[in-house]
């Protein structure tokens, strides 16, 4: 039929569309392993942009030394003086926390013209922060490329034998500790359940092996939730993350198994990096009159470093 009245006719009075009260968030990846390291807060009453953290020197000989630094040393003789033994302090660490930071000019006729039911000053404010543990996040894993004892080969996947060798290694190395964690990239992680479901390892065919040697058990969710622990592995947690440091060309990826901070491993000193705060997240509004825009800035300032090189085992494998 002829002239029919539709949208077209009515374009002034009708919407093509309609925007929704409701905002598709980006997928990313999770902040938040910079927890791992033992916090020292300088935000406060601290004139210095640094902090030197001292370490103890061994005078007994190292951990697997088959007994070679107290085998003879300390033999006392009835009626013979003792001889003095000095000790000293080694250099340790110094780590100066760097700045991070996001600017967002908002002009005013976005919250003047936006939905009313999303929050444009929060949403932003919420994703800044989001930003900026993730850049600090990302500066904490690439700590692990700085450990000097690895496992893995060079472009070839990560096998179970290797990621029970990283934490035999720290063992060895003396590490007493009351909690691991092994961070992996998602290709490790895939190597890893790979290995694990393969006919001739998998846990279904060795399940002594399974259950008294690597105790593996996946989580609940596999990986999925904000902590993106996929199993344990030994008794260790096991964290999946996009993150990790390339090594050899990019041809590999760097994980690592290490302690973390608990009250526990820092009275030992099996806690293996420091996380340092200088300036904590803060968020500050600048307006701009002229421009009739409100700039939101937004700071920190962290830094991390080794502090116990031996606690940590850097696994290098194929990307």
């Amino acid at each position: 039929m002829a002239n029919e009245t539709t949208t077209a006719t009515l374009d002034d009075i009708t919407h093509a569309s309609l925007i929704g009260p409701f905002l598709i968030r980006a997928l990313s990846e999770k902040p938040g392993t910079y927890v791992h390291g033992k916090e020292f807060d300088l935000t406060r009453a601290h004139a210095s942009p640094a902090i030197k953290i001292p370490a103890e020197t061994a005078w007994w000989g190292s951990a697997n030394d088959d007994g070679a630094g107290v085998d003879t040393e300390w033999d006392a003789t009835q009626g013979t003086d003792l001889s003095n033994t000095a000790i000293s302090t080694g250099a340790g660490v110094t780590i100066t926390p760097g700045e991070f930071g996001v600017l967002i000019e908002l002009a005013d006729n976005v919250g003047e013209d936006s939905v009313s039911a999303i929050d444009i000053f929060n949403w932003i404010q919420e994703r800044m922060l989001h930003v900026i543990s993730l850049a600090i996040t990302d500066d904490f894993i690439a700590l692990y490329a700085s450990l000097s004892n690895t496992v893995g080969t060079s472009g070839s996947d990560l096998t179970v034998a290797q990621l029970i060798a990283a934490q035999q290694g720290l063992r060895t190395r003396g590490v007493d500790a009351d909690a691991l964690v092994y961070v992996l990239d998602n290709q490790q992680v895939s190597d890893v359940e790979s290995a694990l479901s393969a006919a001739s390892t998998s846990v279904a065919t060795f399940a002594l092996s399974a259950d008294r040697l690597i105790n593996y058990a996946p989580t609940a969710d596999n990986g999925m939730g904000s902590t993106r622990q996929v199993m344990t592995f030994r008794g260790i947690p096991v964290y999946a993350t996009g993150l990790t440091d390339t090594a050899n060309t990019a041809a590999d990826v760097v994980g690592a198994c290490y302690a973390p901070s608990t009250a526990y491993n820092d009275t030992s000193g099996a806690t293996t990096f420091a996380s340092v705060w200088k300036r904590m997240p803060r968020i500050e509004l600048d307006r701009n009159a002229e421009g009739r825009a409100t700039k939101m800035v937004m700071t920190a300032r962290w830094g991390g470093g080794e502090m116990q090189d031996g606690a940590g085992t850097a696994i290098i494998t194929d990307a």
